[in-house]
């Protein structure tokens, strides 16, 4: 195996630190910063397990950014009913999120000793 260069990990590092809105780091002291990236790339990591597991074959393609307004930033109506708040969203929503409930509660099962 080659070793990567200096070059080729300033890249890597600049594109994931890009990828996960790490513009800047939090403080000056480098265990910190080393500690806040690796929280970044379990994150990272985490979504894309997410990604592949839970949403379908046409979410694939998509960043975090897009999946998490695509998915949070729906319009719904907030209704006070029988002492109770329902949220009203539309039906192909529901759907949507019935679906990544029944998968990652597949993929749970299935990790679960």
């Amino acid at each position: 195996m080659v070793s990567p260069t200096w070059r080729s990990l300033r890249e890597r590092y600049q594109r994931a630190k890009n990828r996960l809105w790490y513009g800047r780091m939090p403080c000056g002291q480098f265990e910190a910063n080393a500690a806040f990236f690796r929280i970044g790339v379990i994150a990272h990591n985490l979504f894309v397990l997410f990604k592949h597991s839970a949403l379908d074959s046409g979410w694939q393609r998509y960043r975090v950014a897009t999946v998490r307004w695509r998915l949070f930033h729906l319009p719904g109506k907030l209704v006070r009913h029988a002492r109770s708040l329902v949220l009203k969203i539309a039906t192909e929503s529901v759907e949507l999120f019935q679906n990544i409930r029944t998968k990652s509660y597949q993929l749970a099962q299935s990790l679960a000793p």
